[in-house]
């Protein structure tokens, strides 16, 4: 009888479990432009709420000749021209859906469609390009300088 070669396993790769960050920072600018487009806000603004604005109005003095003067800080603005999840899940104060969710929903997408899929697709090629051109740079990070300072099971670059 012939003899059957036996198949080798094929030895299992090795997967990283660092956290990358070029892919962090890719995440987070392609969430910024679709938030930013359509909602109004930043991805933070958008996931929390918080929104930067006005705050409060103070009353001017009458006989300093001084107007009021607007106070603008990070705040929880309900009904704001911009959307955020806590409006379309109808946390806190905001009613379910907002005030006018629906309509600046379709006002947002209508005037940014064309230039957010431009800013999307300019990220996408952006980093893809700027990952080949850095390629040996982010290598030698990763190989030479994160095991220096005991980072190399952590992050990634």
């Amino acid at each position: 009888m012939a003899r059957r070669k036996s198949r080798k396993a094929k030895p299992r790769s090795r997967r990283s479990r660092a956290f990358n960050l070029a892919n962090a920072a890719e995440l987070y600018l392609t969430t910024d432009v679709l938030t930013r487009n359509f909602m109004g806000t930043n991805p933070l603004g958008f996931f929390t709420g918080v929104e930067y604005g006005a705050t409060g109005y103070t009353a001017g003095n009458a006989m300093g000749g001084k107007g009021g003067t607007t106070t603008y800080g990070y705040a929880y603005r309900p009904g704001a021209t911009t959307i955020t999840l806590p409006e379309l899940l109808g946390f806190g104060s905001a009613p379910i859906g907002g005030i006018n969710t629906a309509m600046q929903l379709k006002n947002n997408f209508r005037a940014n469609a064309i230039p957010a899929v431009m800013q999307y697709a300019g990220v996408k090629i952006g980093f893809t390009i700027g990952k080949r051109l850095l390629s040996k740079q982010r290598n030698m990070i990763n190989s030479k300088i994160l095991p220096l300072i005991g980072m190399k099971q952590l992050v990634r670059v």
